[in-house]
């Protein structure tokens, strides 16, 4: 039976070993979590140790990714920590491994974005993708994956402080191996997997002057965004309440909608419906219905792709037919770039116009986090970025520049649209300890920062990076960005607002707990519209009404709008 060792470090983290790969996590439950998803994918059982600091406490997970009691094993806690520091020091190439996100994407995602990650989320850091064995005679394409596509792998485990410790509950996040952080259509949803708290180390003494700055989640951070909040006759603001088409659809049908097309997915029939015009593009019968679906670029071309089971379609501009492939056993697929990342055991892919394209892998330590314009991005914990183009395999390297000084990189966001989004911190901030954080946009092109916001773990720790249908908009718990220019375009923090994933430049939302609003510019408008999208470079809105039809609104003339 595998064993895993569980260790609390004096840089304030946990640290999670398992097969010679080490991931890194900001408190004990999520790296229980992590293990949970891993016995979970795997159907293999682990028997876990726990260091502390103070003691070590065993515990097992089953098959089905539950914790239970620890399994009688010879083996101790100082044997494993032997063993992997043996691994680490070999070189040993194992995959301890994004929507969302995520994903996030993403990750990143994520974050989808989400996400992702999604979107995507992305999609939130996010964290959890399931370790693979690797044979001894291994050709160098695995390496060790510490944390999904959203977001890069941790350093190697160091060495124990042994110091008192603080009890407190550790905050449970959402199962991280299945989530896809997607930019415009997903189409399922994501679990929650529940884990009981844990002993958490005080690492940074109170009084110490490396203290990290800790204000409560009610303080406002940064200066309120302004915002209006107004009534409109529109059904969507801005747009003519005139449709230009209009198709009747399912009742319990499905919807999603991009530029690429309006998905509808009812009972055993899928069908396609053209974005400009309403009319279908395609149908078909289906054994199971989509779990992914997404706008992508494949050898440039632009496709709306959807994922079933182990099989994939790309439905390309222009065409009446997709094009159908065949995944590998297992696959997990992110959309945190601007094209699809495919990844089976240590294998990386992505599609091409002929079939599966082969992805070369990235250096040992590293996480691959999404494909954008024929470049992998990858990265270590610490960075620096790499961005490997996968056909050519020239590489470059790409340094984050420092918000701060003495700050670093407290979590991974998320990665792709030309864009990198991370959590930075004093030594001992963690992705939930109530400190005073950056939430930094960096540029993919040279590494420099686009924006950066001032907030807290508690505000955005524990969020996804969710990018918007039309790659126009991303946000991240209360904050809404410009994705093209990675500038902070909205702060409703101080607000009773919740985004949700945006449709072009417009963002539904819900104010006073239960009020649908959709946020366009500096303006919320009250509505119950179901925005499925903003396609045609922002000249059409899709809407679903409540008599189950797909209406096309055009963008009303500058003169309309005075």
């Amino acid at each position: 039976m595998p064993r895993a060792l569980i260790s609390v470090s004096d840089d304030g983290f946990t640290y999670t070993t398992l097969n010679g790969a080490t991931s890194r996590y900001s408190d004990t439950g999520q790296a229980i979590t992590y293990l949970g998803d891993y016995a979970k994918a795997t159907e293999t059982p682990l028997a876990v140790t726990i260091d502390d600091g103070t003691k070590t406490t065993e515990i097992g997970i089953d098959a089905t990714g539950r914790v239970g009691a620890a399994p009688k094993q010879d083996t101790t806690a100082e044997d494993v920590a032997g063993e992997s520091s043996t691994a680490s020091a070999a070189g040993g190439s194992v995959d301890g491994s994004t929507d969302s996100s995520a994903e996030s994407t993403g990750q990143t995602g994520h974050s989808e974005n989400a996400d992702q990650s999604t979107n995507g989320q992305a999609a939130g850091g996010q964290n959890g993708y399931a370790a693979q064995d690797d044979s001894a005679g291994s050709n160098g394409d695995s390496y060790p994956m510490g944390t999904p596509f959203s977001g890069p792998a941790a350093p190697a485990t160091p060495t124990v402080k042994k110091t008192p410790v603080r009890k407190r509950s550790a905050r449970n996040r959402p199962q991280r191996l299945k989530k896809i952080t997607v930019p415009g259509l997903v189409l399922i949803g994501l679990a929650i997997l529940m884990i009981g708290a844990f002993v958490v180390p005080n690492i940074v003494p109170v009084d110490s002057p490396d203290t990290p700055q800790t204000i409560g989640s009610e303080q406002q951070v940064n200066p309120a965004s302004e915002l209006s909040v107004d009534k409109t006759k529109d059904i969507v603001p801005s747009y003519d309440n005139s449709p230009t088409w209009e198709a009747k659809v399912p009742k319990r049908a499905s919807v999603t909608a991009s530029d690429r097309g309006v998905l509808l997915v009812n009972d055993n029939r899928l069908e396609v419906l053209d974005a400009d015009t309403g009319k279908s593009r395609y149908k078909t019968k289906i054994d199971e219905s989509p779990t992914f679906a997404v706008d992508t670029v494949i050898d440039g071309q632009p496709a709306l792709l959807w994922q079933s089971g182990n099989t994939a379609e790309a439905l390309f501009d222009g065409e009446s037919e997709p094009k159908s492939y065949q995944l590998p056993e297992k696959a997990r697929i992110t959309s945190a770039g601007k094209s699809v990342l495919i990844k089976s055991g240590n294998k990386l892919s992505t599609f091409g116009a002929d079939g599966l394209e082969n992805v070369p892998t990235p250096q040992a330590g590293s996480t691959p986090m999404a494909i954008d314009n024929d470049e992998l991005f990858s990265s270590d914990w610490n960075g620096p970025v790499k961005a490997k183009n996968i056909k050519s395999g020239e590489e470059r390297s790409i340094d984050l520049e420092s918000p701060g000084d003495e700050l670093k990189i407290i979590d991974w966001i998320s990665a792709g649209h030309g864009k990198a989004i991370t959590l930075w911190g004093e030594q001992g901030a963690s992705t939930n300890s109530g400190h005073r954080i950056q939430l930094v946009v960096h540029s993919l092109e040279d590494g420099s920062i686009l924006s950066t916001v001032t907030t807290t773990t508690d505000i955005v720790g524990e969020k996804s990076w969710v990018r918007g249908q039309a790659g126009e908009r991303a946000y991240i718990g209360p904050y809404l960005f410009d994705l093209e220019s990675g500038l902070l375009l909205m702060d409703v923090s101080s607000r009773d607002i919740h985004l949700s994933e945006p449709r072009g430049s417009i963002v539904p939302c819900t104010m006073d707990t239960n009020t649908s609003c959709l946020l366009a510019g500096k303006q919320a408008f009250k509505t119950d519209t179901d925005l499925l999208a903003v396609v045609d470079k922002g000249e059409k809105a899709l809407v679903l009404g409540d008599d189950s039809t797909v209406r096309a609104y055009p963008k009303k003339s500058e003169t309309q709008d005075r």
